[in-house]
């Protein structure tokens, strides 16, 4: 128990385990370390909301959509900050909210999930579950994908149970199957084409509880097991795909990447550190770690392309990278953000906001937003 509670803080708090020594492969072209210190910049707006943010903001056409830590939905306007609506009527589990052009949803205390309309934040729909779900859930055209739990915030964690991905109607609600699994915990889905992706941690056989594996699924879109791929890596924290390979990580520190048709292994990579959340774009995998320094990794091969040493009193990587076009821009733990070139990792910019944040931004138009831990909502404008 104690190591599952361990692995589950450390998603969600800032932490840098100690350095080990670095693979061998690190003979990759490495840029300078970024200037020290960073020039401090202005923030153009900020909003106040009703508590923490401990959950990245999402974009919905010219609102920021945000998950307050007690339960309460933000809505601002992108523009100015000024505020749209708030949701308060369920309380909602922050990380398991994810809005597109039309629609905000989350799901909601007391096994349910429901949509918003995104524009006026008036409830469209709810549905009672059979399970929590905490994570953040994955929204196509027609559907939503929702990954349940029996481990987590509030909950007596049952490591032999079994949990499903469950799939609803995004315009009704209406669930329209549940595909069990042997995980007593899944994370945030992913979606390629008719294969859906989920995973997390199962309890290994004939160890003691907690001991996890991690089992991944890929799914059809009727709900029927196409393959699973298990590890024993601990509870899953990123999975991704380029619509060729799936690449996940987990509590080992290590990047797999399977083949998206079969699940068949075609490459593990190890950095040698702890690592934050990645990144997948244009063949490449971006990911900062706790050696102060953010990777660049050919995502065919799993080999190392370039990296870049950020400035070391700004620790690492927190929150997931976001890519703009031939930029990826990422936030450090003290609160500097930096934006680096994908192809050459070379330092396009930096700042510092001197804000204490527990998770990364999101970037609108000029603007790269994100939220501390004092519930304010900034935004800074970035070249």
């Amino acid at each position: 128990m104690k190591k599952f509670i361990f692995t589950v803080i450390s998603l969600l708090l800032v932490a840098c385990a100690a350095p080990t020594p670095a693979p061998a492969y690190h003979s990759a072209p490495q840029t300078q370390n970024a200037p020290s210190p960073a020039p401090r910049a202005q923030a153009a707006w900020q909003a106040q909301l009703s508590a923490p943010v401990n959950s990245s903001p999402v974009v919905s056409g010219d609102l920021i959509i945000v998950a307050a830590a007690d339960g309460k939905i933000h809505a601002v306007h992108a523009a100015d900050g000024s505020a749209a609506w708030t949701y308060s009527e369920r309380k909602v589990w922050d990380a398991s909210i994810n809005a597109d052009e039309t629609k905000v949803c989350a799901a909601a205390q007391g096994k349910e999930i429901f949509c918003l309309e995104a524009q006026s934040g008036k409830l469209m729909w709810s549905t009672a579950l059979d399970f929590e779900v905490q994570s953040r859930l994955a929204l196509t055209g027609e559907r939503i994908y929702a990954p349940a739990t029996l481990a987590g915030e509030g909950m007596q964690t049952n490591f032999g149970g079994r949990v499903p991905l469950i799939a609803l109607h995004a315009e009704t609600g209406q669930i329209l199957w549940q595909t069990p699994t042997d995980n007593y915990i899944l994370r945030r889905p992913a979606v390629s084409g008719d294969f859906i992706l989920t995973g997390g941690a199962y309890q290994l056989p004939d160890k003691p509880a907690g001991e996890e594996g991690t089992a991944l699924y890929a799914f059809n879109a009727d709900g029927s097991l196409v393959w699973e791929y298990k590890s024993n890596d601990g509870l899953m924290r990123w999975l991704e795909t380029d619509g060729e390979r799936v690449y996940f990580s987990a509590a080992t520190e290590t990047i797999y990447a399977l083949n998206l048709q079969n699940g068949e292994k075609i490459w593990k990579s190890a950095p040698g550190y702890w690592m934050q959340f990645p990144a997948l774009q244009d063949g490449q995998i971006f990911f900062g770690s706790g050696d102060e320094v953010f990777h660049a990794l050919n995502s065919a091969t799993g080999k190392e392309i370039w990296s870049h040493a950020i400035n070391p009193s700004a620790l690492s990587q927190i929150g997931r990278p976001i890519l703009r076009g031939d930029e990826i821009w990422f936030h450090a733990v003290t609160g500097e953000v930096y934006a680096l070139n994908v192809q050459s990792g070379e330092q396009i910019a930096s700042f510092k906001t001197e804000h204490s944040v527990r998770v990364g931004g999101v970037i609108f138009d000029s603007f790269y937003i994100f939220g501390d831990a004092e519930g304010i909502l900034y935004a800074y404008s970035i070249p």
